[in-house]
């Protein structure tokens, strides 16, 4: 069967892409360029999104790794700067960001087994008896039934234009909601350290090389971790020594004992989905207090630099008197000096009173409306959280032992509460300020009126003793000039709003005096209350955006934990040595020739299966190593064999080769390899193969005992040698295949549910598309028409 593949498009790229990944449940390619972006096309070729490089990326910090998320709506994208981003399939929205300590060179996604998902029960499945999440010894989600909902920011602010939608479902920000069993990003560095993330967020898992001093650091070129979660397998390449001549690079197979992640992964699970509610409302907390920086204006520093001039002009007449005298003698006496008069007249302007009253009273409102519709429903659902965060870290038998510390969750929890009575007091000013001002406005209105020798209506004219209060309150509070320093201008305590949205790590100006407020007091002469850890700290010289940081650095301290406790309980159970490889700098930006690890699940026991191509010159055979995922013992039994493709394939009736060379391997479905070659002989046409792993079944494979300490100078030749693996020619097994005529194919990447191919070429510039499908029609290098594409996306 020949022409088993059809070929769909034939696309020239603009740039060119070093990474290619299917979407697994849709028929969506997601390209990585050497530009450091990401594109996103359907099977037509319709481009969906483009994904800008973070800020400040340049070329050589590019895109090092993609993965998809098991039910394909999140996309994983690793980079050379260390980051890992989300992204939403729909847009181009990044859901979240994690910034690794090394540059990220491998990711995988893998979704646990249904056994292993411990989800905990969200309202929607909560009458689901039949899951594994309605254990009783399952926490439920209750946030939903005691937490109002959080609503999208108001439009008009550029960091919240994406939320404009008021359908969005704010505390689904993290695409969570759909999320039923445990699913776990892998992310391998380039010093070989291992991060393991619940639905790409929570850090669940930490493994660093030197933690394992028996399997050394490298770089780490394919790690996976076995769907029922019992083993973690990595494909780990160790520097050449700085004494060696010829600088080869060993590769090795380390593989590690994870029987904790499976013993405990209805823990992890609620740990990550509670990690994914928390940074849902931190991001939307830091969003809401961009947008309160936004709506804040300084146009009342206008007004502070024009009461400068005029109190110079005050200080040449009488150095002792301020412009808070001035200001009080008029409302004393009803009389103005001619300075006064002149300023308010001619500097401050009845226009400028206006618009400048305007302009605070809309500034204020708008993070007045800020604080109370959005803020502190956060900061309320913020301490549910963390309040039931608190509650399992106190169960030790199952949270506790994972290493969630419940002093570090207090901690957090009290820095919660501290950034609500922040905001409390933010609200107090804002009040106070918004009252104080307009009885000042409306008094200075109707002087300047006066002065005008304007008619003043009866409105403006009438004050009551609480008005006159309020200006007096004002004009010794804000009129009030502090002090100069040497080299800075005269201020005044006018704006006492701006001070709190300051993010750099510097004292509030104008601290709120806590003196005046009955609670303080009280509770600073209490022994009993004084200092208690039921009582929330007041941050009395920070401002919000500072108590936000600590908060947010708290919630983090509390939860980092865990990936340091699992990351110790991972067992190294030995290294194999692979092959050894000369580094070449004209092959930096092609892929090596090591394949992803894929779990076989075709029969019992359950095996892992490796597959790597060590001769990277010739790439005439595939050396292919499995070993159960359930590792008991202290000794690593692996078994191991040679597989080629020679002679003819399938049951084609001439032969074309002898031999062919093996250019790309990858996992087509959960029982199929595909396989991209190249004929070493006649016409030398590059051919797409798939080769059931059934056929591994009929190959003896040899038996491979791996002790920790297994020597990582020994080549994988010696062990060869030393055990007997044999070689297997699989031709004969590829039943079906296409040939590539007038190719010049480098890498491909397949998707096995969706039926789809890609073939991109050794130059990185041009792409073939292929519905593996269904038979060829017609002439093979002829690309489909748009309704011929449009009715294949119908029936897919």
């Amino acid at each position: 069967m020949q022409c088993s593949f059809r070929q769909l498009k034939e696309k020239s790229l603009s740039t060119e892409v070093t990474q290619m990944q299917w979407n697994p449940k849709m028929d969506l390619l997601a390209l990585a360029n050497t530009q450091g972006e990401v594109w996103l096309h359907r099977l037509n070729w319709q481009r969906v999104w483009t994904l800008s490089p973070p800020t400040g990326a340049t070329e050589s910090q590019g895109v090092t790794g993609l993965a998809w998320r098991p039910d394909g709506q999140v996309l994983g994208v690793g980079y050379q700067s260390g980051q890992v981003v989300l992204c939403d399939v729909e847009k181009a929205e990044v859901l979240h960001t994690s910034t690794l300590s090394h540059p990220v060179s491998c990711m995988t996604w893998q979704e646990a087994e249904e056994k292993h998902s411990g989800v905990p029960a969200s309202p929607v499945h909560a009458d689901q008896s039949s899951s594994p999440a309605s254990s009783p010894t399952t926490p439920q989600d209750t946030a939903a039934d005691f937490l109002p909902r959080l609503t999208p920011l108001p439009k008009g602010y550029s960091a919240t234009d994406k939320a404009n939608s008021e359908e969005e479902v704010v505390e689904d920000n993290k695409r969570l909601s759909s999320q039923t069993r445990l699913n776990i990003l892998v992310v391998g560095d380039e010093v070989g350290s291992i991060y393991l993330l619940a639905y790409g967020l929570f850090s669940m898992g930490q493994l660093a090389p030197e933690e394992h001093p028996q399997a050394k650091g490298g770089r780490l070129l394919s790690v996976t971790l076995s769907s029922d979660l019992q083993c973690l397998s990595a494909v780990v390449q160790h520097q050449a020594s700085a004494d060696t001549s010829q600088p080869e690079h060993t590769v090795c197979l380390t593989t590690y004992n994870t029987s904790l992640l499976a013993t405990r992964s209805q823990e992890l699970a609620t740990l990550g989905m509670k990690y994914g509610q928390i940074a849902t409302i931190l991001g939307y907390m830091e969003n809401t207090l961009r947008s309160m920086s936004e709506a804040w204006e300084d146009i009342l520093l206008e007004m502070d630099n024009k009461l400068a001039k005029f109190a110079e002009t005050i200080d040449s007449k009488d150095p002792d008197w301020q412009v808070s005298d001035e200001f009080l003698q008029l409302l004393m006496w009803g009389k103005a000096s001619p300075e006064l008069q002149s300023f308010l007249l001619n500097t401050l302007t009845e226009k400028g009173l206006k618009k400048l009253g305007l302009s605070i009273d809309n500034s204020y409102s708008n993070i007045e409306k800020l604080v109370l519709n959005h803020l502190q429903r956060a900061g309320q659902a913020l301490l549910f959280h963390l309040s039931e965060l608190k509650g399992l870290s106190l169960w030790y038998d199952k949270y506790g032992m994972l290493g969630l510390n419940t002093q570090a969750v207090q901690e957090a929890w009290s820095c919660a509460g501290s950034f609500m009575l922040k905001a409390n007091e933010l609200l107090q000013v804002i009040d106070n300020s918004m009252k104080n001002f307009k009885a000042f406005f409306r008094w200075v209105y109707a002087v300047m009126l006066r002065l005008a020798g304007e008619q003043v209506p009866s409105e403006v004219s009438k004050m009551s003793q609480k008005d006159l209060a309020f200006v007096a309150e004002f004009l010794q509070e804000n009129l009030t000039q502090e002090t100069p320093s040497p080299g800075r201008p005269k201020r005044f305590n006018l704006e006492k709003v701006g001070q709190y949205l300051n993010k750099k790590d510097e004292d509030l100006p104008f601290p709120q005096d806590l003196s005046k407020i009955p609670w303080e007091t009280f509770m600073q002469s209490s022994t009993y209350l004084k200092g208690s850890e039921l009582l929330f700290p007041h941050h009395q010289k920070k401002s919000l955006y500072q108590v936000f940081n600590i908060t947010k650095t708290a919630v983090d301290s509390a939860l980092e934990g865990p990936a340091a406790v699992i990351g110790r309980s991972f067992n190294c159970l030995g290294s194999l040595p692979l092959y050894s490889m000369v580094k070449r700098e004209d092959s930096q930006h092609k892929r090596l020739p090591v394949l992803p690890m894929s779990q076989f699940s075709g029969g019992e026991p359950r095996h892992v299966f490796t597959l790597v191509i060590p001769d990277q010159d010739t790439r005439s055979r595939i050396l292919v190593i499995r070993h159960p995922t359930q590792l008991h013992s202290e000794l690593l039994v692996m078994e191991g064999a040679w597989l080629k493709v020679g002679g003819q394939l399938g049951e084609q009736e001439t032969k074309r080769c002898s031999s062919h060379k093996i250019l790309d391997v990858s996992y087509y479905d959960e029982g199929t390899l595909a396989l991209l070659l190249q004929e070493g002989e006649g016409e030398c046409c590059p051919v797409l193969a798939l080769l059931p792993l059934m056929a591994l079944d009929d190959c003896g494979f040899a038996v491979l005992e791996v002790l920790q300490t297994f020597p990582l100078t020994t080549t994988v030749a010696s062990i060869g040698d030393r055990v007997g693996l044999c070689m297997y020619d699989v031709g004969h097994q590829i039943t079906q295949y296409r040939y590539l005529e007038n190719a010049d194919p480098g890498v491909m990447a397949v998707g096995g549910e969706r039926k789809v191919g890609a073939v991109l070429y050794g130059h990185q510039r041009r792409l073939r598309l292929f519905d593996m499908n269904a038979e060829e029609e017609g002439d093979s290098d002829e690309d489909i028409s748009d309704n011929d594409m449009q009715d294949l996306n119908e029936t897919t």
